[in-house]
C-alpha cells in the first residue's frame, strides 16, 4: 500500500515513527529537518534519504508525484510557511498535513467530530488553525489528539513524577497512540480523502481516573492535583479542555482498525 516515495518533513516523534515503518515496507522515504546534520544523523539511522527544509523559507520542491506529510509544528508565521509548504508540494501526488485537535473549542464533555466549532484557546492551536486555514482544498488534515507511544506519554511522566492533573480530573481527554496515527497517515497519503479527520482512540477517560490506573499500574504514586492557575496556561488549555474527540471518519473512511483503542492499562501490559 505505501510503496511510494514520501517526504517527511518535519520528521520528530511521529515523522520518525512514519518514517521507520515505510523504510521497513521497502518505500523510498526522504526525511528532513531544519539542521542539516541533524537530517543526515537521522537518514543514517533509518537507512533512509535525509533533506534539511525550514518552512520558514523557500526550499527546492518535493520529487515529482512523491506523498509529502508535514508534521513539523507551525512557527511565528503559519500562512507564510503553509505558502512554503505548498510550493514545495507543487508537483507532489498528495500533500498530507498532521495537525491537531487543539483547534477546536472546549468541549465542556461533548463529543467532538470535524463539524465542531473552530475557536483554539491556546496559542499553538491557533497556529494551527492558521495553518490549516493556508492549505489547498486537496489536502487532508489529521487532527491528533495527544499522542503517545514508546517513551513519550502519561505512563513516562508519571514514571518521572512530573506529571500533574489539572483541577478535579473530571475533564476527557483524547489520546492517540503513535502506532494508530502512523496507520492513518500512510491510509491518509494513499487514499483520495480531503478535509479534516480526527485522530484519536475509541476511549476519551477522564483525565484523573486515567492517570489514577495508569498510577497504580505502574506501581508509582498517584498524581497531585492543582489548580489550573498554577499550571502554565498552555498546558491547562490543552489538558482541561474536556473534549471526547469523534474517530468515526477515521474509522470509515480511511479504515483505520486501532491497535491502541484505550490507553488504559492492559492487564498483561501496563503501559
Amino acid at each position: 500500500m505505501s510503496l511510494s516515495t514520501w517526504f517527511v518533513i518535519g520528521a520528530g516523534y511521529t515523522g520518525t515513527a512514519l518514517a521507520r515503518r515505510l523504510v521497513a515496507e521497502g518505500s523510498r522515504v526522504i526525511v528532513t529537518r531544519r539542521d542539516p546534520a541533524t537530517a543526515t544523523q537521522l537518514a543514517g539511522e533509518l537507512g533512509c534519504e535525509g533533506r534539511a527544509v525550514d518552512l520558514t523559507r523557500a526550499t527546492e520542491p518535493a520529487p515529482s508525484g512523491s506523498i509529502v506529510v508535514c508534521c513539523a509544528p507551525p512557527g511565528d508565521d503559519p500562512a507564510a510557511e503553509i505558502a512554503h509548504l505548498v510550493a514545495l508540494a507543487a508537483t507532489a501526488h498528495r500533500l498530507v498535513y498532521v495537525s491537531s485537535t487543539g483547534v477546536y473549542a472546549t468541549g465542556d464533555g461533548a463529543w467532538v467530530d470535524e463539524t465542531f466549532r473552530l475557536a483554539p484557546e491556546t496559542a499553538s492551536g491557533k497556529k494551527r488553525l492558521a495553518a490549516e486555514r493556508a492549505l489547498p482544498d486537496d489536502a487532508v488534515v489529521l487532527r491528533a489528539a495527544g499522542i503517545y507511544g514508546p517513551g513519550r506519554g502519561l505512563a513516562e511522566r508519571l514514571r518521572a513524577g512530573t506529571y500533574r492533573i489539572i483541577g478535579d480530573g473530571t475533564g476527557h481527554v483524547s489520546r492517540i497512540h503513535v502506532d494508530d496515527l502512523v496507520e492513518a497517515i500512510v491510509r491518509a497519503g494513499t487514499s483520495a480523502i480531503t478535509g479534516p479527520i480526527n485522530c484519536a482512540d475509541d476511549d476519551p477517560a477522564p483525565i484523573g481516573e486515567l492517570a489514577d490506573a495508569v498510577a497504580a499500574a505502574l506501581g508509582v504514586p498517584p498524581a497531585a492535583r492543582v489548580p489550573r492557575n498554577k499550571v502554565d496556561p498552555e498546558i491547562a488549555g490543552m489538558l482541561a479542555a474536556d473534549r471526547r474527540i469523534a474517530n468515526g471518519r477515521m474509522k470509515r473512511e480511511l479504515g483505520v482498525e486501532l491497535r491502541h483503542p484505550t490507553a488504559r492499562p492492559h492487564p498483561a501490559r501496563p503501559t
